[in-house]
């Protein structure tokens, strides 16, 4: 089993590397354009007070489900999950399928997280699972929690949505349709020194390995409807790989979702495992 586990580990972290920055979205600035014509002037609000906005009438519905795809580096990535969440509080069931590395699942409970991963990458077809607890004991757990703190990041809105904050300005696009839900467009160039200082872990390493490639701004889009809630996310991330192009659509906010740890008999638990 701990030989296997440096392969299963390595199929996660090439999914995730990809996956970190969906739901915030990098691209430079573009400053082309005709210089000499007056652009009108556009509607802003503080992107801190859309979050907040935003993140309120999250709360109120408390579940969303979510699907979103991707392509860059030669490799293509989509998924779809749950999530169900409250302030200070994040759960979700999320599949992830990449072209070279296969599926792998997760679910993100407050007292555990729980890896699915391919069947052949190193668990047994019974016992598909891995269970992490959040303060692992064993070297094994310790290894699996950057993969499980990268997923937490990746679709916690708090994570990605949050990035909000880190705006000063957010541009007002104008009104669009999502899946025939009427929105609002929504235009964001955020100081990454700031995005930086505000969070930590996994997103605060790759935002200062951006900034130490000379990337100092990202730009992030999203579609708002007339409730308040995020309907919508596109982004484009230049990594040292070549551009990664992801979208993203939330949707079913407020009804009800399942998400709950596996079968005991279908698990492997880290902190039981030497590796």
């Amino acid at each position: 089993m701990s030989r296997r586990t440096p392969t299963a580990l390595g199929a996660v972290l090439a999914l995730l590397g990809s996956v970190l920055l969906a739901g915030c979205g990098a691209l430079p600035g573009d400053s082309s354009g005709d210089p000499g014509q007056a652009r009108p002037t556009p509607v802003t609000t503080p992107g801190p007070a859309l979050y907040s906005d935003v993140a309120a009438r999250m709360a109120e519905e408390g579940t969303a489900s979510f699907v979103f795809s991707g392509i860059g580096g030669g490799e293509t990535l989509s998924g779809q999950g749950a999530m169900r969440f409250t302030d200070g509080s994040f759960d979700a069931d999320v599949t992830l399928t990449m072209s070279e590395t296969g599926r792998v699942r997760a679910v993100l409970l407050p007292s555990a997280s729980y890896l699915a991963l391919p069947a052949a990458k190193g668990l047994p077809r019974t016992k598909p699972w891995m269970k992490v607890a959040p303060r692992p004991r064993t070297r094994l757990g310790r290894r699996l929690t950057p993969v499980v703190d990268q997923l937490r990041t990746s679709f916690d809105p708090e994570g990605s949505l949050g990035l909000l904050r880190a705006a000063r300005r957010v541009e007002e696009v104008g009104p669009a349709t999502v899946e025939d839900v009427p929105t609002t467009q929504y235009h964001a160039v955020l100081d990454l020194r700031r995005a930086t200082a505000q969070v930590d872990g996994a997103t605060k390493d790759q935002f200062q390995s951006m900034l130490d490639a000379g990337v100092t701004s990202l730009e992030y889009e999203v579609w708002v409807d007339t409730s308040g809630l995020p309907r919508r996310f596109s982004a484009d991330i230049p990594t040292t790989t070549g551009l990664y192009s992801v979208t993203g659509i939330y949707r079913d906010w407020g009804r009800k979702v399942t998400i709950a740890a596996p079968k005991a008999k279908q698990v492997f638990d880290a902190d039981k495992l030497k590796g």
